[in-house]
């Protein structure tokens, strides 16, 4: 099984700061055991919400780095007792548009440090406040608080102290643990089953019946499907109207099954493949053979796989299908537009 990847957020801006070298040494220990990765947090546009009608392309990095991540660990200085306003502004963009919080279910763990003997109690604590609204479950122990840290690194930032390396490798040994631990809260049905599953879906979809993929649909943004010969779609409740809408092409005694070459599940599972159906028009007797080249992505959503893209189209190497010819688990329009 392949480490877990951890997105490791550092309060601090300094090229130099104690508290980036501190994360380099963390991510340095936790190898072989979490795959960590630094997320920039210093070109984040402060947020507002005007801006979300033009997402900057910081935040859209940002948001995605923190969502392909497992869990969240947080390295921070305090500031004025609490935590930097460089940190709150990531935490918020990362946190809106609401309802779609990337930070939302993933554990947590959080390591403050301070050049001076407190151990920045106070910026740890009021970061862990935020966790309660975010919800992220936050490992609690051992607690991380690093007081006297330049003196515990040599020149190149390296530690020199075996308590600290201790410390933090009792960290670790935790946080692994509790990220497997919270991330079993998250686990969805077996990919693998599911995808039995979305094969009876399909046999049932070429066959005019669009109520079980209705129940795999997701109903919350973003969602795209992109139907061979029609125009794309955008937006949950318009892609799941596209699919009931094409099921009604497709007449009883059609054929289908999924000839899957790739898959595979996290927080984001997805197939890519072939749909090879023999399908019939209502009221037909003839059925036509049909091929289309599929990939799919879904979204763990309350505990299922919900359907969030589509992407279908006919192999270059097939003709064109003529204008009476249907394809299979595809709603692609027909109704005509007016030329501009």
């Amino acid at each position: 099984m392949s480490a877990k990847r951890v997105a490791v957020i550092v309060g601090s801006l300094r090229k130099e700061s104690l508290s980036r070298k501190i994360a380099l040494n963390v991510i340095e220990q936790a190898k072989g055991r979490l795959d960590c990765r630094l997320v920039e947090i210093g070109a984040l546009p402060l947020y507002n919400d005007d801006l979300e009608a033009a997402e900057p392309q910081a935040w859209q990095r940002f948001r995605s780095e923190v969502a392909a991540a497992d869990a969240v660990l947080f390295v921070t200085p305090e500031y004025n007792r609490s935590i930097p306003g460089v940190l709150k502004n990531a935490v918020d963009v990362g946190s809106r548009p609401s309802g779609k919080s990337v930070f939302k279910g993933k554990p947590a763990g959080v390591i403050s440090q301070t050049p001076y003997r407190l151990g920045a109690f106070g910026a740890n604590h009021a970061l862990r406040q935020t966790f309660v609204f975010l919800d992220m479950p936050v490992l609690q122990q051992p607690e991380v608080y690093i007081g006297g840290a330049g003196e515990l690194m040599d020149s190149a930032g390296k530690f020199t102290s075996t308590d600290t390396v201790k410390l933090i490798n009792s960290f670790l040994n935790a946080f692994v643990a509790w990220i497997d631990k919270s991330g079993q809260k998250e686990a969805g049905p077996d990919f693998s089953d599911f995808m039995q599953r979305r094969e009876q879906i399909a046999r049932a979809y070429v066959n005019g019946d669009a109520a079980p993929l209705e129940a795999v649909v997701t109903h919350e943004d973003p969602a795209t499907f992109l139907p061979p010969g029609g125009e794309p779609e955008q937006g949950a409740e318009e892609v799941a109207r596209a699919y009931v809408k094409g099921a009604k092409q497709f007449g009883p005694g059609s054929e289908s099954r999924l000839q899957v070459i790739h898959s595979e599940a996290g927080r984001l599972a997805f197939w890519s493949g072939v749909q090879i159906a023999t399908v019939k028009t209502p009221g037909s007797d003839t059925a036509e053979p049909v091929k289309v080249r599929i990939t799919e992505v879904f979204r763990l959503e309350e505990g299922d796989w919900k359907l969030v893209h589509r992407h279908a189209d006919i192999p270059a190497a097939a003709p064109a299908p003529a204008r009476s010819r249907v394809t299979p688990d595809a709603a692609a329009k027909t109704e005509s537009r007016p030329s501009h």
